[in-house]
């Protein structure tokens, strides 16, 4: 059974001749247990896909399900919910808070939601990242790259069944790029998570149990 479903989901922004099809009638499905990528260059839709696929935006038309709650017909109240218990985001900006060190990140996370991981998983999740060291720093002490990392790390301290990530190797070198994927693909496989991440760089194509493409707003399947 999928817990992730797009049904004909359809984006426009603007109107008449300004008109433009962020998303053209998407299907789409996955379960937990694997690690997704989506590919496609800048402007194909990829983004849309994601904040959609987390309730951050709604559809022009269709339905979009998640573990059988159709989000769509959610209040904003009942989405922000749902964000907050079951999804996790990773984003390309960081939206780290800038007074706070890379260890009051976290403890403002547990402040919001209190069934997040236990120090100890935080601290062997920070030094696979390879920033255990640096939990005492501030985010203009960290280079871009650190800063990814923390983002990372930040999404899935919550222990989150979905985890949604926008580019999320962008700032990482290729090494580096390997090693937060394997990270994904291990939380995926062996604690039942569904990782969808979106990005243009088809490095990743090798760790992914499913490949989508994303060109003009349509998604088709890779492998």
């Amino acid at each position: 059974m999928a817990n992730f479903v797009f049904s004909s989901v359809s984006k426009i922004f603007g109107q008449n001749t300004s008109e433009y099809v962020a998303l053209d009638k998407v299907n789409f499905e996955a379960k937990s247990g694997q690690l997704i990528v989506v590919v496609g260059p800048s402007g194909s839709g990829k983004t849309t896909f994601l904040t959609i696929a987390g309730g951050l935006q709604t559809p022009t038309s269709g339905r979009v399900m998640i573990s059988g709650q159709s989000i769509t017909e959610l209040t904003k109240k009942a989405q922000a919910q749902l964000r907050l218990e079951k999804i996790g985001f990773i984003l390309q900006s960081y939206n780290l808070v800038p007074f706070l060190s890379v260890k009051e990140q976290f403890t403002l996370i547990h402040k919001i939601k209190k069934d997040n991981m236990s120090t100890h998983e935080l601290n062997q999740l920070l030094d696979d990242l390879g920033i255990l060291a640096l939990k005492e720093k501030y985010p203009s002490q960290l280079s871009g790259g650190q800063k990814q990392r923390v983002a990372i790390a930040r999404a899935l301290y919550t222990n989150p069944e979905y985890i949604l990530a926008d580019e999320p190797t962008a700032a990482l070198d290729t090494e580096r790029s390997l090693e937060v994927m394997m990270l994904l693909k291990k939380l995926a496989h062996q604690h039942n998570k569904l990782i969808i991440v979106v990005t243009h760089d088809l490095r990743l194509k090798e760790m992914a149990d499913k490949v989508y493409q994303i060109i003009d707003g349509k998604m088709s399947t890779l492998s």
